[in-house]
């Protein structure tokens, strides 16, 4: 009988050599898609009587930003493009996803298109809506004035006198 002794990572090499391919086998797939639609990652948030949309747009330019408003909707769009290889190149990985990327917003009630502004840099776009945050009302303190109690039995006894004049 002959035993064999097997390092106990060898399977794991086994499985992992075959997971490694499989997932690339898989990524190779999944980037022949033609594009992929995504929702943009934004923060709101205010600065003084500005509303503020601060939304990622790496790898975008701006002249492949849409911002619209229709109504109350604010609608932001941004599209990457998919790098053109030339001949002869090829990937080893592609990790950077082309496609259209989009988010719808809410505004408040009378915003108009003129108060909206826009601008990319550094791969973020910042969408101002200037105006669009009303100051809360203030609270105001009525003054309270009180009047002298009527006690019922002096009034009784001022109406009988009253009548007996």
């Amino acid at each position: 009988m002959i035993v064999r002794y097997q390092h106990p990572q060898a399977a794991y090499r086994q499985i992992d050599q075959h997971f490694n391919r499989e997932f690339e086998r898989l990524v190779r797939l999944g980037f022949k898609r033609a594009a992929v639609q995504s929702s943009l990652r934004a923060d709101v948030y205010t600065e003084g009587e500005d509303l503020v949309v601060t939304a990622a747009v790496p790898g975008v330019s701006p002249e492949d930003v849409t911002v619209e408003v229709e109504g109350r909707r604010l609608s932001i769009t941004a599209e990457r493009k998919a790098r053109e290889a030339a001949e002869g190149d090829r990937y080893l990985v592609r990790g950077l996803s082309a496609g259209s990327f989009s988010r719808e917003f809410t505004l408040p009630e009378g915003t108009s298109a003129e108060q909206v502004s826009a601008e990319v840099a550094d791969g973020l776009l910042q969408v101002r809506v200037a105006g669009a945050v009303k100051p809360a009302p203030q609270a105001r303190r009525i003054p309270v004035n009180g009047v002298a109690p009527v006690i019922e039995g002096a009034a009784e006894e001022a109406t009988d006198e009253a009548a007996a004049e």
